[in-house]
């Protein structure tokens, strides 16, 4: 019995994330995060995102090593922060008991609790996009220049924050000198890492990101809030009721007039992000869940803030439980469908059977960088190139270097593993070219 509870615990809960296997992106984050420093920054600059998160990550590494726990709970720790800037930032917004319910429902929120669980940058951008916001609203312009200026050097995504701040600034006629100013010194500093992203714009041809289409549009307030993005395929139905109920309580939050200049900030801080991106989605590509994560904080206090218009008291607390109740519930259906691939349990009986001499080859480049970090000796691992098919700068194409690719097999007597994308492996004994 208890056996088969914790069975259910690290299956169907979001210890899963915990616990699981690293998976391509993560394993990236600490092979790019490894050497630290200047080399780092460099390797950002041939990829996608800024460095902030990878030079952190570096540091967390050399502290407390590179365990899957380990590396997860430097996220975890992010997370934990921005449940108290969610908490400090309610108590300005909120009085009685609702700075606790709009941290408990950022506590359970399926989508903040996933990636608060990934050795990825998200809930660190997260995190300081909200500290931005709660330092824009509480006109604290040095710490919300510092914040906006580490989101910005953690994920690009967050130059659509400050444009929220700057609509907002505009529509209520504060957009003075001064204010102007504090919105636009964060991006002084970041003018040398926007030559970076011109030049990166100009090399991304090929994307891997699916074309926007009506479904994800209808759909995409209920997937910000659950984390869905496709799996059960059945839930954009409900995505889609969920999202069209979120629209009616966001309009509520508009309605009276006495509140609707202070729910402007969250009503712009969700949607002007979200429709921009869309936007530009139509003529490219762009558009991915965990890159509006900061659209998730928002939806929270929004959906708050039109649950209290409700004049009756009962439909209010109705409301509340069942935001909290779809939560928690969503946070314990979604770990069994959204598993990653146990390739930390493929090379357990990879590096067990593998001899000194033995090559192991990557099949694909999404299971390259998993080979990399499970392997017990990385110089033994190579991507199988067969036709030297030049690669798209979206692989991650800056730790995969020609001289970790191969278009032949050993041969006799030495051997090789090859690893596929789904976890299974094959021993190749002797093969040709």
């Amino acid at each position: 019995m208890f056996n088969s509870f914790l069975e259910y615990l690290y299956t169907h809960t979001p210890l899963l994330y915990f616990t699981q296997s690293l998976w391509r992106d993560e394993a990236f984050s600490v092979l790019i995060a490894e050497p630290g420093g200047w080399e780092t920054i460099k390797m950002t600059a041939v990829d996608y995102n800024p460095p902030l998160y990878y030079l952190i990550l570096h540091f967390w590494m050399k502290i407390f090593g590179q365990s899957e726990i380990s590396l997860r709970s430097l996220s975890f720790i992010f997370f934990i922060a921005l449940l108290f800037v969610v908490y400090q930032f309610s108590r300005k917004v909120f009085k009685g008991k609702w700075p606790y319910i709009v941290t408990a429902l950022a506590a359970v929120n399926p989508m903040l609790v996933y990636y608060g669980f990934e050795a990825r940058m998200y809930s660190l951008y997260a995190f300081l996009t909200t500290a931005s916001m709660y330092f824009f609203y509480t006109k604290k312009w040095k710490n919300y220049i510092f914040f906006t200026v580490c989101a910005l050097y953690t994920q690009p995504f967050t130059v659509f924050v400050p444009m929220a701040q700057g609509v907002y600034l505009f529509l209520t006629k504060k957009l003075d000198k001064r204010m102007f100013l504090n919105l636009i010194t964060p991006f002084l500093f970041y003018l040398p890492w926007i030559y970076v992203i011109l030049q990166q714009f100009q090399r991304s041809g090929q994307m891997w990101i699916y074309p926007i289409n009506l479904n994800l549009i209808g759909s995409v307030l209920g997937n910000l809030f659950i984390g869905y993005e496709g799996t059960p395929w059945f839930l954009w139905t409900y995505t889609k009721i969920f999202s069209l109920l979120m629209v009616i309580i966001f309009a509520a939050a508009m309605v009276k007039k006495d509140q609707r200049r202070k729910n402007l900030l969250f009503f712009l801080w969700l949607f002007v992000p979200l429709t921009l991106v869309l936007g530009i989605s139509y003529f490219k590509p762009i558009f991915v869940n965990r890159y509006v994560i900061t659209v998730s904080v928002a939806e929270i206090f929004l959906l708050v803030l039109g649950i209290l218009t409700i004049p009756w008291k009962k439909i209010r607390i109705l409301s509340t439980v069942f935001l909290l109740s779809l939560s928690v519930f969503f946070l314990i259906y979604l770990p069994a469908f959204i598993k990653k691939v146990n390739i930390r349990n493929t090379f357990a009986l990879v590096n067990k059977l593998a001899r000194s001499d033995d090559l192991i080859l990557a099949r694909s480049p999404l299971v390259f960088f998993e080979s990399l970090y499970y392997s017990q000796d990385r110089s033994r691992v190579f991507l199988y190139n067969p036709n030297r098919v030049q690669l798209p700068g979206y692989l991650g194409i800056t730790l995969i270097p020609i001289s970790k690719q191969t278009d032949t097999f050993p041969t006799y007597p030495k051997r090789a593993f090859m690893i596929y994308e789904n976890g299974d492996f094959e021993l190749n004994s002797y093969l040709s070219k």
